[in-house]
């Protein structure tokens, strides 16, 4: 059976790099719930790019770039899946591929439309209850994050009252579990927390006390990189400190695409440290993580994603 594979504008013409290197391989037809299943099979035709995907020895894909040339494109997967942030495709027909488009909030995100909602994950099934909006999966049982939204007084979710009685238990504790950490904290963007609650610059200010200020990225009016200041939009949050992951001035960060030129290696700039994930000492990454998303930047290896910034393994559970 023949799988076809959407690809469009720039995108709409798949290259293979020499005919050996498309002997073997696997098919990746779209699964059910939007994600895409690895299965074992001959790889469609790599002509025209009309029947499928050339899956290369190292699981990556060669594809053309709008200005003409062309470029390696690693399939990502997250818990089994493919999502629309990982499958080399520019779904929503921007110009720009998984980790090149800034929708992107990651290699388990299954939406890379202007809004920016993950499309897998986020919430428990309970109304106010949260867990990592950035990995896939739905209830805090795979990652052991929690939070509610009721412990929130801004209330991003009108429906949840705050009840500052919850801070410190069970739905809102004040460190997460080492599984969260290890899980959903390398998946959460520089400037979010680990459940969607995020800054962005336009936010620098707005805050409580002047400090900046946070919006829910997935607000049910549809918060975009256009809207963070518009409250009908995008509603304000308070940040989980048990869980987030600060926006360094050396760091590239949501709605923050490029860092100050004193931040680089030699420029005797001073920068500045991120929070949990963030880098310190003026690097745009921990040492364990190569830099990505700057000109000059090499690209990410296979099995990694360039998450603002940075390389970043997926944790498979």
């Amino acid at each position: 059976m023949q799988y076809k594979w959407n690809i469009r504008i720039f995108f709409s013409v798949l290259l293979c790099v020499g005919a050996s290197a498309c002997s073997g391989g696997n098919s990746n037809p779209r699964s059910d719930d939007g994600g895409v299943d690895f299965v074992d099979g001959a790889t469609p035709p790599c002509e025209g790019g009309t029947e499928g995907v050339c899956v290369l020895g190292d699981g990556g894909v060669i594809i053309q770039t709008p200005d003409g040339g062309t470029t390696h494109c690693f399939f990502i997967q997250c818990d089994g899946k493919v999502t629309a942030c990982g499958d080399c495709s520019d779904n929503d027909g921007d110009g720009l591929v998984d980790n090149n488009d800034p929708e992107c909030l990651g290699p388990c995100d299954n939406y890379e439309g202007e809004e920016l909602l993950s499309g897998v994950g986020g919430e428990t099934g309970e109304q106010c209850k949260a867990d990592c909006y950035f990995d896939f999966g739905n209830g805090a049982g795979d990652d052991d994050c929690h939070w509610s939204r009721s412990c929130d007084p801004l209330m991003p979710k009108v429906q949840c009252t705050y009840d500052e009685g919850l801070l410190g238990g069970k739905d809102c504790p004040e460190t997460q579990s080492q599984l969260c950490d290890d899980v959903c904290a390398p998946l959460t963007p520089n400037g979010c927390d680990c459940f969607g609650c995020c800054t962005f610059p336009e936010l620098a200010g707005m805050g409580p006390g002047g400090g900046d200020g946070y919006v829910y990225i997935g607000s049910e009016s549809g918060c975009t990189f256009e809207t963070v200041t518009d409250p009908a939009s995008c509603q304000a949050c308070t940040p989980a400190a048990s869980c987030l992951n600060t926006c360094g001035r050396c760091e590239i960060c949501l709605g923050k695409p490029t860092i100050p030129e004193d931040c680089f290696p030699g420029t005797g700039g001073s920068g500045g440290s991120g929070g949990m994930g963030g880098s310190g000492g003026g690097d745009r990454c921990p040492v364990d993580k190569q830099v990505c998303g700057l000109p000059g930047d090499d690209p990410c290896p296979s099995g990694t994603f360039c998450l603002t910034g940075c390389c970043t393994e997926i944790v498979v559970q």
